[in-house]
């Protein structure tokens, strides 16, 4: 029945080829092979990538794998309970590539896609009450759609729109159900179909604004009214009560999107990921009923989170795919083990392609340089050495390819020991030896590392990173892990109803650990189970074990822990079996009858057990990925890592779609792709708080002397004076235009946010590095006077563009020291120029300041450059300095003297001071060498500057005057719209403080977006 299998391998290579590009792909589950899977599509990509997996053991596939057990028949023992949801399009169109590439004949065994997958539409909740448990037989719709063309998903408006459907449905049945007149519930069931109808009408818009926070207060009152009048009757009637449940769900999810502003294309789902998932349900309407019921149960079941909570951005779009962006059927099972039905043929295209798999390499540590700034060094351990230097790992059962439970022994020189101590590599507390250490190095053997090991491995074989990284070990310390169990259970008689369904349904949301159950009798045929041998059914279940919290253990745990598993299973299945399935009991109300387990050595009772299969899965690798409350936004992106040459991949990757599923794995590997330069299409992608991906960037070459130093800058002990001077709006919209919106080709866009400017003068005791590396340089004392003009970068809107964050644009800034200057202009495109500066002052005011510079008079071929006087600021009528402001929003307000008009603007400005932040956006460009009219290098940047300390604020006294020479070289009032020669302020006012300016990032790159689509025409 067993035979060996593997494909031909890849074709000849062309000596004569340039060196392609080596990645090291550590691990080799779901992830990994997605990215190897895309880095490989074309032959050009094959050209361009040199790929080899190191995987420990003998499997490929993760948490995903499975095996065929020789000495059991052949049969199909897996990690778990793998079910593929039918929005699983990325997964799904990888795998139909996959199969239509692997072209297997017609006739043979799962030959396509849809051969391999089985639609499934029933499921059966289980919920705890009052009565006991009771069954919710539930029966999803199915069509002849199939997921994996490519189509992209739903949006989450669309989805909503179905949403808002199913809440009238569910509606119009709860208030069928409740018969006879009820003024009270009829009153409030004609107003839901007023408030919901509407967005219901063809061409109805998106819900947004005022109009949805209307609809959603509206919606979620006539929730409580409704609670309120029918609340007894729920109670009492099951049906009733299901139905409130989805009805109350639906509205409770549909008044927390419109309230939360999660309509429209920049719905930020992980602004909710600090809020508990049941917590902003709660909050949004939901009642206690509907809390603890087996719906929402269910879903903490299906992702492992039973006790430690799911963050409310992730749960609602994961449910909400789940339940409205379907294709077909809503869950599909695999024909087959997910071992033969996915990594089986994943590994024979990839072979094929080219890419090199080094079996029994499990990596012992990656290594950084010296300067802690790129993974230097893989350290592997060699477990085992094939005879014929390449492993083939598959086997054939029944004319598919396959797994083996164990390593096949006569390929491997050290097999005949191995088989001895029946040693199991794959497990993370293998003490066997390994036969060889092998050091990977960065240039000789890899330009790049594609890190594919889950992240409960990391701190083994990862400290390095951790250490040096605190985004590293705040994702340790963050995203959670726990432990699962599986039990198989194989039957000698048909399984028939399971729940309250006969067609194979899936059970969830039952007693813990042993919580979700399936009937998967259609694989006994692909076992090779034949008539008379016995097996008639099959039965898989498989739960959570423990909590995120708990640690991974220092010691081999699988003997205790299996032991217990058995325990508990016993007691299970003679205790609450018999619930779920009821053919299988001894007598009605009792436990299981044990003769039902198939068992080939014919014991008897719960020793009948010893034949089924059961496994904890405790290794660090093995254990399923949380997404607890908070944790998502201290994952690593795939192309974020922080490390040189190092992309990572895996469900445990920020990847906006933050579940642990093998969508999300398939996300997560597709994005490492990305990174590393192959052109990929995600579908579903859901949008991540953070900049563009990086671009592999050369090292930079500090020069003595030069000190453009590593952001963020610190400044401290600093004193400033601000000065508000009234412009005209028309020539600072032409400044902004000329600097910002011109350059930016319509992908950003600035205007003018009120008829003023600031000019500020700032004095710095101490400015340095906030880098580690270059902090231990020292410090400088810095002078920084700039003009300031606020703006409002724009964002799309309902109808059009709206103001979407205020911005500070410097067109002028002078300053004292080069250092300054070279570190202003290199890294955030300040336009610095050195000068001299003259300041006197009587404590915090300000009395004088000279800025004296190389000027221009007028421009003109015989023109001389020289010193001259920039601007100069005096002070006159001065009085006693007042007391303080009473708040920073108020610093200009509690000046003297009037503000000229200018409050209606100077309110919302000064309102987002109180933030203790601002943002500042530059032109930041360098002039060709050989095309000297053009830029070899222009972005648009904003950064941050943030305060770290304040000590003090407030209104400067007297009359502040500000003059200056209107040089060509120096258009202060036709580029600001100012008086010419000069003008007093309006307000002026001093403050005390320390601030970081933060490293910013481009919101415009020329080189990277010219050619792509714009924020608005050009």
């Amino acid at each position: 029945m067993f035979s060996f299998t593997d494909p031909p391998p890849g074709g000849p290579t062309i000596a004569s080829a340039p060196r392609r590009e080596r990645i090291a792909v550590l691990g080799g589950g779901m992830a990994s092979l997605t990215a190897a899977f895309a880095l490989t599509e074309t032959p050009a990509l094959r050209d361009r990538y040199e790929i080899t997996v190191y995987q420990d053991g003998w499997l490929l596939g993760g948490k995903g794998a499975s095996v065929r057990n020789r000495a059991m028949h052949g049969r199909i023992e897996e990690h778990g309970l793998h079910l593929w949801l039918g929005y699983y399009e990325n997964a799904f169109t990888l795998l139909r590539k996959c199969y239509e590439e692997l072209g297997r004949p017609a006739g043979a065994a799962m030959a396509t896609l849809r051969e391999a997958f089985l639609k499934h539409s029933a499921i059966v909740v289980e919920e705890k009450t009052p009565r006991g448990w009771e069954h919710w037989s539930v029966s999803f719709p199915q069509t002849d759609e199939w997921p994996g063309d490519g189509r992209p998903l739903p949006s989450f408006a669309e989805s909503l729109r179905g949403g808002v459907r199913q809440v009238l449905i569910y509606a119009r049945a709860f208030f069928g159900e409740l018969g006879g007149p009820r003024p009270e519930v009829d009153d409030a069931a004609a107003q839901l179909r007023g408030l919901l109808e509407p967005a219901l009408a063809p061409g109805a818009p998106l819900l947004l604004g005022a109009a949805a926070r209307a609809l959603a207060e509206g919606l979620r009152a006539l929730m409580a009214r409704l609670w309120t009048a029918a609340r007894p009757d729920v109670e009492l009637d099951p049906g009733l009560r299901r139905l409130w449940v989805v009805f109350n769900f639906l509205g409770a999810v549909l008044v927390g999107a419109l309230r939360d502003g999660l309509v429209g294309p920049d719905a930020d789902f992980e602004a909710l990921d600090d809020i508990e998932f049941c917590d902003w349900l709660r909050r949004h309407g939901a009642s206690e009923v509907t809390l603890s019921s087996g719906l929402v149960r269910a879903f903490y079941h299906l992702a492992f989170c039973d006790g430690d909570g799911a963050g409310a951005g992730l749960a609602l779009l994961g449910m909400m795919r789940m339940f409205t962006c379907y294709r077909g059927a809503v869950f599909y099972k695999m024909r087959a083990g997910m071992g033969e039905t996915v990594f089986s043929p994943l590994y024979e295209v990839l072979r094929r392609r080219g890419v090199r798999f080094e079996f029994f390499h499990r990596v012992r540590g990656l290594e950084l340089s010296a300067d802690r700034r790129a993974v230097e060094r893989v350290v592997i351990g060699r477990q085992a050495t094939p005879r014929s230097g390449e492993y083939r790992p598959l086997i054939d059962v029944g004319g598919l390819p396959c797994w083996p439970e164990a390593p096949l022994h006569d390929q491997l020189v050290e097999g005949e020991a191995l088989a001895r101590r029946a040693e199991n590599l794959a497990s993370f507390w293998s003490d066997w030896p390994d036969v060889e250490q092998r050091i990977l190095e960065r240039g000789a053997h890899f330009d790049h590392v594609l890190l594919g090991i889950s992240i409960g491995a990391l701190p083994s074989i990862a400290p390095e990173l951790i250490e040096a990284s605190p985004r590293w070990r705040r994702m340790i310390e963050h995203v959670k892990t726990v432990r699962t169990v599986s039990l198989q259970l194989w039957v000698n008689q048909p399984v028939g109803r399971l729940g309250t369904s006969a067609r194979a349904p899936v059970v969830g949301a039952y007693r813990m650990p042993l919580e979700t159950w399936a009937d998967m009798s259609h694989l006994a045929p692909v076992e090779g189970w034949r008539a008379g041998e016995g097996v008639q059914g099959i039965l898989y279940a498989c739960g959570q074990l423990g909590r995120g919290d708990d640690p991974v253990a220092a010691r081999d745990p699988r003997v205790d822990d299996l032991a217990a598993l058995e325990r508990t299973a016993v007691d299970f299945l003679e205790k609450d079996l018999g619930h779920i399935w009821p053919a299988g009991r001894a007598a009605p109300g009792g436990g299981l009858r044990w003769d039902t387990l198939f068992d080939p050595e014919g014991r008897a009772g719960a020793e009948r057990l010893r034949a089924q299969y059961l496994r904890v899965n405790a290794s660090p690798s093995d254990r399923y990925v949380l997404s607890v409350p908070g944790s998502q936004k201290h994952r690593i992106a795939p192309d974020d890592t922080g490390f040189e040459g190092l992309v990572v991949a895996g469900d445990w990757t920020r990847t906006g779609y933050d579940l642990g599923c093998i969508e999300a794995a398939t996300m997560s590997g597709l994005q490492a792709a990305r990174a590393l330069g192959a052109p990929v299409e995600i579908l579903g992608e859901v949008r991540r708080r953070r900049a563009a991906p990086r671009i592999e960037l050369p090292r930079y070459v500090d020069r003595p002397g030069e000190m453009a130093l590593r952001s963020p800058y610190v400044l401290e002990d600093v004193w400033m004076t601000a000065l508000v001077l009234r412009a005209e709006q028309r020539a600072l919209r032409a400044l902004l235009d000329r600097y910002l919106n011109v350059p930016a080709r319509g992908h950003v866009r600035y205007v003018p946010a009120a008829p003023f400017v600031v000019l500020a003068a700032a004095f710095a005791g101490r400015a340095f590095s906030g880098d580690p590396g270059h902090r231990r340089i020292g410090t400088m004392p810095e002078t920084d006077i700039a003009f300031w003009v606020p703006a409002w970068a724009l964002g799309r809107g309902r109808g059009g563009l709206i103001p979407e964050r205020l911005v500070w644009f410097l067109p002028h800034v002078f300053v004292s020291t080069g250092a300054a200057a070279a570190a202003g202009r290199e890294i955030y495109g300040f336009p610095k120029s050195v000068v001299d500066v003259e300041v006197r002052r009587t404590g915090y005011a300000l009395d004088r300041l000279s800025v004296v510079g190389e000027v221009i008079a007028r421009h003109a071929p015989d023109a001389r450059g020289g010193p001259g006087r920039i601007l100069e600021v005096t002070r006159r009528d001065a009085g006693p300095i007042p007391p303080r402001a009473r708040s920073i929003d108020r610093l200009f307000f509690d000046a003297p003297g009037p503000l000229g008009g200018l409050a209606p603007w100077l309110t919302p400005i000064s309102r987002r001071l109180a933030a203790n932040e601002v943002t500042l956006a530059f032109l930041k460009q360098f002039r060709d060498v050989e095309h000297t009219d053009r830029a070899c290098y222009q972005a648009i940047v904003e950064a941050k500057a943030k305060v770290r300390a304040l000590r003090g604020f407030g209104p400067l006294p007297g009359t502040l005057r500000v003059d200056w020479d209107d040089h060509d070289s120096h258009p202060f009032s036709a580029e600001l719209g100012l008086v010419p020669g000069g003008q007093e302020a309006l307000a002026a006012a001093w403050v005390d403080f320390d601030f970081v300016m933060e490293s910013g990032r481009e919101v415009f790159n020329a080189a990277r977006d010219g050619s792509s689509a714009r924020l608005t025409a050009p």
